[in-house]
């Protein structure tokens, strides 16, 4: 009897019976696989497409410097040209490429949660 007094019954929530694609997720079904599937091959391909970015702008200096060869002797405030690009405008590109991946990398999960919404 004290013991009710103390510990007064409480109601245990039900578990929440997942619906449609989400139970094929939890239940890893065959649609389930095949919506995870499709999520990691849209994550896959931005996360290339960011990579690729990044590797050909700053890979197309030396590029850029063995075709033309008056760019490696060009100087900014003293500065050699491909030093600039290099060490200082590569700073804003991969900011911007990382806002780029967030952003999209958000979406396509906010896609995917709202596929499995009941």
């Amino acid at each position: 009897m004290a013991l009710e007094r103390q510990f007064p019954e409480r109601s245990v929530p039900e578990r929440h019976v997942p619906l449609g694609e989400l139970r094929d997720l939890e239940e890893q079904t065959p649609v389930g696989e095949i919506f995870l599937g499709a999520l990691m091959r849209r994550q896959l391909v931005l996360s290339l497409r960011v990579a690729l970015t990044l590797v050909v702008a700053l890979g197309a200096q030396p590029l850029v410097a063995w075709l033309w060869p008056e760019y490696g002797t060009l100087r900014v405030f003293s500065i050699p040209l491909p030093w600039l690009v290099l060490g200082v405008g590569s700073y804003p590109l991969m900011i911007a490429l990382g806002l780029y991946y967030v952003r999209h990398a958000e979406t396509i999960d906010d896609e995917f949660s709202e596929l499995l919404e009941p």
